[in-house]
């Protein structure tokens, strides 16, 4: 009886106890969604409140602030510190979150000048925000304010009315007048468009879609225990922040290694603490590699600034059923600290008499050739990119050069090389290596390059940069290892992937000839290799993926004498829409009726297929200008209605505005909920940038591959771009994606024969009419091209040197038949 009580009073305790904790998981999870809620968008908040357990939150949250940091490569999170600062300072002037000011003071920081006024009986606190860094224009908000109620925004339509003239009394005070004065210039509509800017934050990428839960606490998961031993090191200079972590065999010491050589995966994880707070996590795949003699370790590399961390790793051999598990005290050394690897950490069960040593000299040697190059002082430089998106003209480029510490000048860089695609420029001798470099009157890709050399022409450090490359650019380098240098027992593979700037990197794998070694699934995205016994002549290979699965990838020849030949085999493919003379597509078409002309050659057909299921990347290119306002809601329900109908699930569309500059409302997704966000939030302000924010558009699908194209709406004339029609159309001709044009009340000269032609040589259309209600017609005109298309392949026999345009004719051999491509491409 006692032990039945007993046991219920336990029972009582246990679940009291796990009630608590949870009531304080949902207590400390609301009070971040309160810190966070004019910033966070409704499907972060949706996906947030999904997760079950902290340290999926906890990644989460790691992960919000990552996508809303300005400078990614640095380590500080500017975003992150500048809100919570101003968090700070806000609560303490305003204790209700539902005060108006507390929410503008969070998004648009302090304004520069701040009064309050009495009119028409209200108290009303005006701010006013300055032109300057950041903000483009003057900007007056004013805010209804009562001691019992938190402040609200005056909008338009509020009583007192400020744009009226009749409220003389109210404009006793100067500065009262002139802001009202401001407001009635603005305009009612224009000043509504204002307030909703000011308590809106811009949206970040989309990235909850592909959102990963969190690298959970190491626990045992595994009935078997694995003997292994935790291990660090700082095989880089010290100071620089790189941390070895080394899985190393424990007893018997060949144990890891026969799981290698019998198990083909065996994964790690794990997180690094500092006090109570997950400052990184991770999570890696080794398999079985090439045959070598005696037992190595498992080791990865992290980043991380100098202090002290906590360390969780659990290695899982899921083929064996068992695991070990496995925690330290971490202390990354700072410059003036020794960089002393501390005593290791294991389970209990499994704790030695005695501490273990730190790492051994066999492991030591066994990475010193991959090390070498890393401990050694070394000078380096980079190109600092330009500050635009989109860059033509003459542009200058500077190359910031990093000295060794300790090395003598003739080992360090003296002069810089430049080079643009592959053509010598200019070398500059001394500092500031800055170069004044001509891109051309129109946006177009570009590769540059700089080479710092020592004093006896040796090179030292080259850097790379890729210019107007488009944000769908999905490219693998392989940093290391380097052509023409000899590697006998390892080496430190080195890999630099440039992903579309929409979409979540899943992995990259790492190759040793045909045998897949190991996978990073997140970055830094180095690896330190040991080489098989009889390291000869092989490759190494880099292969990343996205989360869709699209894959790039990259080979390194290892110890060639010579460098591979490559060769340059262009196959050209034409998406082209062959229609009857009323615009229906025509069907069964085949190769024995198509003649593909390329400058006037006819050129021999290798495929045509339909293309119906093709996935396809699209861009609604939205006019959001001030004379768009009222055709706004009938131009998002016509858009939203025609990317619900044209998506396949293979297919991503994006949401770009514009009015006097564009913006990436919705990044390339696949998520139809998402887009229609997106579409829902559109404002009209300001004047029409047309061709600035095609050009923009037009780069932005540069990099994706199979069928491309941009779906442009507007109302009027171009009247505040850089760029001119004559660079759109050669933009588009060079990025070889379709533009189909839909033009609402536009007069039949200027515009309206500038959009018809560039949607003619890019192989689209142009629809051109009087009212939204036509809308849906042209849209669906537009899914119907889009769904009917033939890809026909050919390879050019065209043997013209140089960067020319190629013009190309497809004919049809069947009457009244005609086919619709790109008028041409650059080679």
């Amino acid at each position: 009886m006692r032990r039945a009580v007993l046991l219920s009073l336990l029972s009582v305790s246990f679940n009291l106890l796990a009630a608590f904790t949870l009531r304080a998981q949902d207590s400390s999870s609301q009070s971040w969604l309160d810190d966070v809620d004019p910033l966070i968008t409704p499907r972060e908040r949706e996906v947030y409140l999904s997760l079950k357990t902290p340290a999926d939150r906890e990644a989460f949250v790691q992960r919000f602030w990552q996508v809303r940091d300005p400078y990614p490569e640095t380590p500080r999170n500017e975003a992150r510190e500048r809100w919570e600062e101003r968090l700070r300072d806000a609560k303490g002037r305003w204790s209700d979150p539902q005060d108006d000011r507390r929410r503008v003071f969070l998004l648009n920081g302090e304004p520069g000048e701040v009064f309050q006024s009495r009119c028409a009986g209200e108290t009303l606190q005006v701010w006013t925000y300055q032109p300057g860094f950041q903000v483009r224009y003057r900007t007056t908000l004013v805010f209804h304010v009562d001691a019992d109620r938190p402040a609200r925004l005056w909008r338009s339509g509020d009583t007192p009315n400020l744009a009226s003239l009749d409220l003389k009394e109210c404009f006793a005070d100067a500065r009262m007048a002139e802001a009202a004065t401001w407001i009635r210039r603005v305009g009612r509509d224009a000043y509504n468009v204002v307030v909703q800017r000011a308590v809106t934050s811009p949206k970040p990428r989309e990235w909850v879609a592909s959102f990963k839960a969190a690298t959970p606490g190491v626990r045992p998961t595994a009935a078997r225990a694995l003997p292994a031993r935790l291990d660090v090191d700082f095989p880089g200079r010290q100071g620089d922040g790189l941390v070895r972590i080394l899985v190393a065999p424990g007893d018997p010491a060949d144990q890891v290694a026969r799981m290698l050589e019998s198990s083909r995966e065996l994964y790690v994880s794990g997180r690094i603490l500092r006090g109570s707070q997950m400052v990184d996590s991770f999570r890696y795949r080794f398999d079985s590699p090439p045959k070598t003699v005696g037992a190595r370790p498992l080791a990865f590399e992290r980043h991380l600034m100098p202090g002290e961390y906590k360390l969780e790793v659990q290695l899982d051999d899921p083929a064996a059923g068992s695991s070990f598990v496995g925690e330290r005290d971490l202390a990354v050394p700072s410059l003036s600290a020794p960089a002393v690897s501390a005593p290791t950490v294991i389970p209990a069960a499994a704790a030695p008499a005695r501490p273990e040593p730190a790492v051994s000299p066999e492991v030591r040697r066994l990475f010193a050739e991959a090390d070498a190059a890393l401990a050694a002082p070394r000078p380096g430089l980079h190109i600092v990119p330009p500050s635009g998106k989109l860059i033509a003209g003459v542009q200058p480029f500077e190359v910031r050069v990093d000295r060794a510490a300790g090395l003598p000048d003739g080992e360090q860089i003296e002069r810089v090389a430049f080079t643009l695609d592959g053509r010598p420029l200019l070398t500059r001798n001394h500092p500031p290596f800055v170069a004044e470099i001509d891109l051309g009157r129109t946006p177009r890709g570009h590769k540059l390059a700089a080479e710092g050399m020592n004093p006896k022409g040796e090179v030292l450090a080259r850097d790379e940069l890729e210019l107007n490359s488009g944000g769908q650019r999905f490219a693998v380098h392989l940093i290391e290892p380097q052509p023409g240098r000899i590697y006998h027992q390892s080496l430190r593979a080195q890999v630099r992937v440039d992903a579309p700037e929409d979409q979540t990197l899943d992995r990259v794998e790492l190759y040793l000839g045909d045998s897949r070694v190991a996978t990073l699934y997140q970055p830094p995205f180095s690896q330190p290799l040991v080489l098989p016994d009889s390291a000869g002549v092989g490759f190494v290979r880099a292969v990343a993926y996205l989360a869709d699965g699209n894959s790039a990838e990259d080979v390194a020849l290892l110890n060639s004498p010579v460098a591979p030949e490559r060769m340059d085999i262009r196959l050209v493919e034409l998406y082209t829409n062959v229609v009857d003379r009323s615009g229906k597509p025509v069907e069964g078409i085949g190769p024995q009726e198509l003649r593909v002309l390329e400058d006037g050659v006819r050129q021999s057909i290798r495929q045509v297929e339909r293309v119906e299921d093709t996935p396809l990347r699209l861009v609604t290119l939205i006019d959001n200008s001030a004379s768009m306002l009222p055709r706004l809601e009938p131009t998002r329900k016509a858009a939203l209605q025609f990317l619900r109908r044209t998506l396949l699930p293979r297919d991503q569309a994006a949401v770009i505005t514009f009015n006097r500059s564009p913006r990436i409302a919705v990044g390339l997704t696949a998520d139809l909920k998402t887009l229609e966000d997106g579409l829902s939030s559109l404002t009209a302000d300001e004047e029409t940038s047309l061709y600035d924010s095609l050009i923009f558009s037009l780069y932005y699908l540069g990099g994706s591959q199979g069928q491309r194209a941009v779906v442009l709406l507007s109302d009027g004339e171009d009247n505040a771009s850089s760029f001119h029609f004559a660079d759109a159309l050669e933009s588009a001709r060079r990025t070889g994606v379709a533009v189909y044009a839909i033009g609402i009340n536009l007069p039949k000269e200027g515009a309206s024969e500038q959009l018809a032609r560039l949607a003619a040589e890019t192989g689209g259309r142009s629809f051109f009419v009087r009212g939204t209600d036509e809308l849906d017609g042209a849209y669906q005109e537009i899914q119907r091209d889009l769904r009917s298309r033939y890809r026909i392949s050919y390879q050019s026999s065209n043997t013209k040197p140089g960067e020319a345009f190629r013009a190309v004719r497809v004919e049809v051999a069947r009457s009244g038949v005609e086919a619709r491509t790109i008028s041409g491409y650059y080679p």
